[in-house]
């Protein structure tokens, strides 16, 4: 029922599968319920989409973003600008 309020508010939504999600301007973090692939629309265009935990580039130029997750596990992803992120990451991409 929150969810269909904050949507008919205008409010910008990440995913409607129910997971717990925390956002900043550049960082998403989330915890699912559910395994499976989970989909999630960023409300800004990203640069890059970076898994802060596993070192990797889940995509470029986007809008939104796709990841397959197991199931009670959780996930942190910077997406932002390239030129800020750390040189430590820099390096991986």
């Amino acid at each position: 029922m929150l969810r269909g309020i904050a949507r008919y508010a205008g409010v910008h939504l990440y995913s409607d599968a129910g997971d717990v999600l925390h956002a900043t301007p550049d960082l998403l973090s989330i915890h699912t319920v559910s395994g499976g692939p989970h989909t999630f629309a960023l409300p800004r265009p990203a640069e890059i989409v970076y898994d802060l935990y596993h070192d990797r580039v889940m995509a470029r130029e986007t809008e939104a973003f796709e990841v397959d997750l197991p199931p009670a596990s959780s996930a942190l992803y910077y997406t932002g600008n390239l030129d800020t992120l750390t040189p430590h990451w820099k390096a991986n991409l």
